[in-house]
């Protein structure tokens, strides 16, 4: 089970690594745009991967461009990026970033709940255009949890899958031990409402060892 911790600020890349990241996302609608030198002198090192983050408001980011303003914002990063979150909106370079050799997950976020049948329609887009397809949902009844475990252990690995807002907040660290292929934790400042701190993840992850 991998953690990837977000950041919103590029200071706080030391405090993830330090506090066991096994991947850093980086919330580029967060950060802002990161000068070039500044950016070689902060990511060339990393010894984990990055992931490259530009969130749409649409699905609870910041960013509020069109899909131009989204490849130019991304591009200066491309040569430190493992993995690059695309939504569906910005597909049309998914071809591209796939030639470069990126690893694409490919996000959905919505606020609501999909019923099950929903779901697997959502994961068949996001595959169609990614390598990972993430799904992010808001659940409203314990009902809506159990069904989004069960869609993760049935569905076509790799497969991210988590939740909106703070509501069934631990439904977060139980969706890695159904399949999903990470779990987004902070180090100190939360990229998403939710997050737990990695240091909690770890614990929670050796409390089920010692299970």
């Amino acid at each position: 089970m991998r953690c990837a911790v977000s950041v919103p600020d590029t200071a706080l890349i030391s405090h993830a690594l330090s506090a066991g990241a096994d991947i850093i996302e980086v919330r580029l609608d967060l950060t802002g745009r990161i000068p070039e030198q500044y950016a070689q002198e902060v990511f060339s090192d990393i010894p984990v991967p990055l992931i490259f983050t530009l969130r749409s408001a649409d699905e609870g980011g910041s960013f509020q461009g069109g899909a131009g303003e989204w490849w130019e914002i991304l591009q200066p990063y491309l040569s430190y990026a493992t993995y690059i979150d695309i939504e569906e909106r910005f597909a049309s370079f998914a071809p591209l970033l796939k030639g470069m050799g990126k690893t694409l997950i490919s996000s959905y976020h919505t606020p609501s709940m999909l019923d099950p049948h929903a779901l697997a329609v959502r994961e068949s887009r996001l595959r169609s255009f990614g390598d990972i397809p993430k799904i992010v949902v808001g659940p409203r009844t314990e009902d809506d949890v159990l069904a989004l475990l069960s869609f993760t252990r049935q569905a076509g690995k790799p497969v991210i899958t988590s939740i909106m807002g703070t509501g069934f907040r631990y439904a977060r660290l139980l969706l890695p031990l159904f399949g999903s292929y990470l779990i987004f934790c902070h180090c100190g400042t939360a990229a998403s409402p939710g997050q737990y701190h990695v240091r909690e993840w770890k614990e929670f992850c050796r409390l089920v060892r010692d299970l």
